[in-house]
Parts: C-alpha cells; sequence; structure tokens
C-alpha cells in the first residue's frame, strides 16, 4: 500500500521458502553428487591456433615491379576456415580416419557410430536434437550410413572455432571424453586445413598458368606480326626521312614492337612466378600453438554446477510460491 518493500519481509519469506522446499534442494544435490561422481563422463579439450596472415614477397623484373604497386596484398586463403571445419568434405575425412582409441584402432564410425540409435540423453538439449535429426532421416538410409552420418553430427559438436578478425588468429577446439583423441582430432584438421590450403593455392596458380601461357602465345603472334610490318615497311621505304606520313607510320610500328614486347616479358615474370606457385608447397598459415591437451576438464567443475542448479532450483521455488500465494501477497 505503501508502494515501498519490506526487506526484512522479504528476507523472512525467502527463508521460508528455502525450509519449505529443503527436502527437495537435498534430494537433488544427492543425485548431483551421484551423477557427478558415477555418471558423467569427463570432458576434455584440445585446441590448435594459428595465423593466416603470413605472407613472402615476390621478386619481380625491373619491368614488372611497376605492377606491385598496383596489386594490393592479400591474406584472403581463399576459403573460410569457418566454413570448412563443419564442411562435409573435412567431416568424412575424420570419421573414416582410425585413430588410437583404448589402445584400440578404430574409426569414429565405430566409436560413435554404434550410438546411432540412441536417443535419450540426460541433457535435455541433446535428446531434443537427436530426436529431431531422427524424424528428418529418410527411410532409405542403410545401418552403415546412419552410422556415419550421426558420426559426423557428433564430430560437429563437438568442434569449436573462433576467430580474432584483427590479428587473424585462428583457434579450433575438439571436445571427447577421450584426452587423445581429441588432440589427435585436432592435430588432423590443422593437416586437414594446411593441405586443403595448399590444394586451392595449387589449383589457381595451374589456371593462372593456363591463362598467361595461352595470352603469352597471342602476344608472341602479335609482336611478330608487328616486326614482319617494320621489316616490309623499311624494304618498302628507303627514303623515310623526307616524308612526314612515313615517319609517323614508322613511330606506330615501332610503338607497336615496343608495347608487345613489354607485355611479353612482363606475362613471362608471371609466367614464372604462376609456374613456382603450382608446385610449392608452402602454406600462409603460421602456427603458434600446437595441438594440446588442456589440463582442465572442459565441463564445469563441481561447486560451480552444483551452485548454477541450486541457485536455479531456488528461483523457480520462490516464483512457483510467489504465484501460489499471489492473493495474500498483492493485496
Amino acid at each position: 500500500e505503501n508502494e515501498y518493500i519490506n526487506l526484512k519481509n522479504l528476507f523472512h519469506f525467502m527463508l521460508n521458502v528455502f525450509a519449505k522446499h529443503s527436502k527437495l534442494f537435498l534430494i537433488v544435490v544427492l543425485l548431483f553428487i551421484v551423477y557427478f561422481s558415477f555418471i558423467q563422463k569427463p570432458i576434455y579439450s584440445s585446441q590448435v591456433s594459428f595465423y593466416t596472415n603470413y605472407s613472402e614477397s615476390k621478386t619481380l623484373s625491373s619491368i614488372s615491379f611497376i605492377n606491385s604497386f598496383t596489386e594490393a596484398p592479400s591474406d584472403d586463403l581463399g576459403f573460410s576456415i569457418s566454413d570448412y571445419v563443419v564442411s562435409d568434405k573435412i567431416l568424412k575425412s575424420l570419421v573414416d580416419k582410425e585413430y588410437d582409441i583404448d589402445n584400440t584402432k578404430k574409426t569414429l564410425v565405430e566409436y560413435w557410430g554404434k550410438n546411432y540409435r540412441k536417443i535419450f540423453s540426460i541433457n535435455p538439449i541433446t535428446t531434443i536434437k537427436r530426436i529431431n535429426m531422427m524424424s528428418r532421416l529418410g527411410k532409405d538410409l542403410s545401418i552403415e550410413e546412419r552410422k556415419i552420418l550421426f558420426a559426423k553430427e557428433s564430430l560437429r559438436d563437438s568442434i569449436r572455432y573462433s576467430e580474432d578478425r584483427k590479428s587473424s588468429l585462428h583457434t579450433i577446439s575438439v571436445l571427447a571424453s577421450n584426452p587423445q583423441l581429441s588432440k589427435d582430432i585436432t592435430n588432423q584438421i590443422f593437416q586437414s586445413i594446411l593441405s586443403y590450403s595448399n590444394e586451392v593455392t595449387n589449383v589457381k596458380a595451374k589456371e593462372k598458368k593456363d591463362f598467361i601461357q595461352g595470352r603469352l602465345f597471342e602476344i608472341n603472334q602479335d609482336l611478330e606480326n608487328s616486326e614482319n610490318d617494320r621489316r616490309l615497311f623499311l624494304e618498302k621505304n628507303q627514303n623515310i626521312g623526307s616524308s612526314p606520313s612515313l615517319i609517323l607510320q614508322k613511330e606506330r610500328l615501332e610503338r607497336n614492337i615496343a608495347l608487345y614486347s613489354e607485355l611479353y616479358l612482363s606475362l613471362s615474370d608471371q609466367l614464372e612466378i604462376a609456374k613456382i606457385d603450382e608446385k610449392d608447397n608452402t602454406s600462409s598459415i603460421f602456427l603458434l600453438d600446437s595441438p594440446y591437451t588442456s589440463p582442465y576438464k572442459s565441463s564445469k567443475g563441481f561447486f560451480e554446477s552444483i551452485c548454477i542448479v541450486l541457485i536455479s532450483l531456488f528461483m523457480i521455488c520462490v516464483l512457483f510460491e510467489v504465484f501460489k500465494n499471489r492473493n495474500q501477497l498483492f493485496i
């Protein structure tokens, strides 16, 4: 009625809620201790970090050095790492690869795919995701295809990716219940990124080389034609100095020859660079931290988790009591 909150009464109300539901809190704590100690599997995280802004200057000739001022330097790898690490290309290669799991060589299809029928989980979000995935599956999928799909989805959910756009620092981490498996997968992801980066560079260089070779042939033909035109012109016109028209024609022919010669030399330089890039196995990716397993578990600690659970449960109980006694509380 006086439009203010009595803190003393609020405190007593909270205390009464806690006392009234103390048995529920105790049961939840006991269940959580059992789950945390005996049921929950520890989750380990391995990560790798690297830069993608490493670049190497290429030496050009004195004729083609002018192009270096007009071409802006680029650190672009030619593909998006965030898209690549969750693409079907890398996921398929990772789940088919054998890993040393519990002293046995297994693929992720064998290790994770065996749970392709498992739907329910302690985590309700995981359960909902699995039910949604199962409901969308085609009926004509074989058991092996279902195992592969489940393994790829499990791997995709375990990958974490982040990027610092200012420094071009990329960090990739993998979560798994087996620390060595987590590290091995992280290492395979990094090696796959290196391989794909080189593949993109080499393919682009080959396409560029083929294009330059075609243009170089055309320029060489134009150069030879211009030189033949000048030769024929000089053979037919012995006394050029007395005719301004002949002098102008000669200058045009010499200007065409100079232009084609410069283009030929410039394209020759670019062709050599493209040939080097086609066979170049170096990468603009520079490793910062090699794949390593974190000494800390990825999941939250016991005290942090129990505090979150108890606070959440307490707030639910308070809201329930407020709603239940709303007629007495709001008079």
